[in-house]
This record gives structure tokens, C-alpha cells and sequence, in this order.
């Protein structure tokens, strides 16, 4: 079957032609374009943690001494407006994966949207497991932490922006019973932006600016009905 064709049928037809947009705009450079569903995964269907991990607060200076996918100057971002990084280490005291959670607003990446998470969560900034580790219980580990660091805040779920085309990310929560309570669609051209968030119609945000939005509640959601051969 050929390549194209294979993807249609992973993605569906919506979620290939995001995927080839994506790709385009980034071989174009000065544009960009992100389609992603926000989704909640609820506290009580979040893992235990399993034997030999513990996961914990890491602080930035504890960072700076392990290599992670996020760049210095993204952490000290992240850092700034307060997200949390919740590090997993083995039993040798290895870090093998961080997952960034915030419970108040936030703002990353070439999207000029600053996120509120609904009042019963946090949100979710980004997951990273070491590519040693990736075939192991840091997943789980990650998961089990992020529960743990919920339910000392009486809340009740993890909500998160996943692009409609990223299948290994929307299989693993959806195995964590998500929920789909919104989407986020972005174009950028040069500086200028304009982004749907949600129930929002599409808004022009001028350089240097960034517009403001609310999550939905995780009762708002409804579950999401992946393709046969995406769902596994």
C-alpha cells in the first residue's frame, strides 16, 4: 500500500492533511500551523507506582545535571512561570523520564495562547523518557506521579494538547481513559498568528501578544473514538 495511503488510513483523512500541513510549514520556515485535541485523563485511572521508581519534584539547578529533550532556556521558561518538573528515578537513582505540570496558566512554544487549566486539574506541559528507558516502567512511573502530585492538590485530572496526528501519544492516553473536551488550532505566518482555542472563533494575535483561554472541565469531555488502527 502506498505511503500516503497508509497514513489516511492510521489518521483518517482530518488528521493526514494536519500532518502533511505541519510538515509543509516547516520545511517552509516562516510558517507554521498546529491542530491539537485537548484532552483530560481523569486521577483515579492514573497507575500505582511500580516497584523501584520515585518520582519528585525536580528543581532547575537538580536538572542542569541530567540531558532531557528540553533546552536550558526552555526550562528556565518553564521555570519562570512556576510549571512543576516531576522526575522518575530508578532504583540506581538514574533519572529516566520528567513529565512539567502546572495547576495555574501557562504560555510555550510558537503558540500565542496562554493556557488556564479548568479548576478541577493541572495541566500538562510534556512528557520525556530517556529513548534507554522508553521500553520499561517510566511511563507508568510518570503517570503514578502525576496522580500522586494531583491528589495532594484535590484535583481531579491531567489535561493536555496533543497533535490530531500523534498516534503513539493519543494510544497511550487513551489507555488511560481520556476525554475529549476541546481543540486548538494555530497559523503562524512570519509574526503574525491566529488561533481557534476551543468554542473561539478564529482570533488575529499581534506580534509580541498572546490571547487568553479556559479549559473546559473534564465533565464536559466525551470519549474519543479512534480508528480501529490507531486505537491499539
Amino acid at each position: 500500500m502506498p505511503a500516503a495511503l497508509t497514513t489516511i488510513k492510521i489518521l483518517g483523512l482530518i488528521g493526514a492533511a494536519s500532518y502533511a500541513l505541519a510538515r509543509l510549514t516547516v520545511l517552509l520556515g516562516v510558517i507554521s500551523w498546529h491542530r491539537a485535541i485537548v484532552i483530560a485523563v481523569p486521577q483515579d485511572r492514573m497507575p500505582a507506582m511500580p516497584r523501584g521508581f520515585t518520582v519528585r519534584e525536580v528543581d532547575a539547578a537538580e536538572l542542569a545535571r541530567w540531558t532531557i529533550d528540553v533546552t536550558p532556556e526552555q526550562q528556565a521558561a518553564r521555570f519562570v512561570q512556576g510549571i512543576t518538573c516531576l522526575g522518575a528515578f530508578n532504583r540506581d537513582a538514574i533519572l529516566t523520564g520528567v513529565v512539567w505540570v502546572t495547576a495555574t496558566g501557562c504560555s510555550e512554544g510558537d503558540v500565542a495562547l496562554l493556557t488556564n487549566p479548568a479548576a478541577d486539574g493541572a495541566w500538562d506541559t510534556g512528557m520525556w523518557i530517556h529513548p534507554e528507558h522508553r521500553l520499561g516502567r517510566t511511563f507508568q512511573a510518570l503517570w503514578a506521579g502525576v496522580g500522586a502530585w494531583l491528589g495532594a492538590r484535590g484535583l481531579n485530572a491531567s489535561y493536555s494538547a496533543i497533535a490530531d496526528y500523534n498516534i503513539n501519544s493519543l494510544r497511550s492516553h487513551r489507555r488511560l481513559g481520556m476525554v475529549r473536551v476541546s481543540k486548538i488550532t494555530a497559523l503562524r505566518i512570519g509574526r503574525w498568528q491566529w488561533i481557534a482555542a476551543g468554542s473561539q472563533p478564529w482570533r488575529m494575535v499581534r506580534p509580541g501578544n498572546r490571547i487568553e483561554w479556559q479549559v473546559l472541565p473534564i465533565a464536559a469531555g466525551t470519549p474519543i473514538a479512534l480508528a480501529p488502527s490507531l486505537a491499539g
